[in-house]
């Protein structure tokens, strides 16, 4: 593969952003979080987002720092949850080169780590029964990713970052 563009996918609290900002530091790419991307070019949060705007609009901008990401040649991105769940990013990761890399995080590990539900800040996270339905209906999605990594919840962000290296298909610098 002689670029890398690897998008981190997994449901909330999978740990994406934490391990993309590793992944990222030890491949020497950028990084991009899609949710702070979407945050900055609205002027709100995600939350607020979904409050004022619906969960379309959230989308919408995704969509376009999906694109403006995968314009990289090289670059980690941390996607949201639901962001490679739409056929048409999928496409646009298709059509780019992207590498797709699930965190498989099991369900009960993901509750831990949010610190339960009804958070002002996962706004898709109110009661844990929809969550739950909502990470099941997402599972046929994250299941297409090229690679996936299971995390326990011993497993450290450094750990998980080996785990994927140890998957990714030898790789040689881009052009500048």
């Amino acid at each position: 593969m002689p670029c890398v563009r690897l998008l981190l996918t997994g449901f909330m609290g999978a740990g994406k952003t934490t391990v993309g900002e590793r992944l990222a530091a030890r491949l020497g790419c950028p990084f991009v979080d899609l949710d702070r991307e979407v945050e900055e070019a609205a002027g709100q949060g995600v939350a607020e987002i979904f409050a004022a705007h619906g969960e379309a609009r959230f989308r919408e901008l995704e969509r376009r720092a999906l694109e403006a990401a995968l314009a990289a040649p090289e670059v980690v991105v941390a996607t949201g949850g639901g962001t490679l769940t739409l056929p048409d990013n999928l496409e646009l990761v298709a059509g780019r080169g992207g590498l797709v890399v699930w965190l498989h995080v099991p369900f009960p590990v993901i509750v831990a780590r949010l610190g339960g539900v009804d958070r002002p800040d996962r706004p898709l996270f109110r009661s844990e029964t929809e969550a739950f339905a909502l990470y099941h209906r997402r599972l046929e999605a994250y299941r297409r990713a090229d690679l996936r990594v299971d995390v326990d919840a011993a497993a450290t962000p450094e750990e998980v970052v080996g785990r994927i290296l140890l998957q990714l298909p030898r790789r040689q610098p881009c052009a500048t």
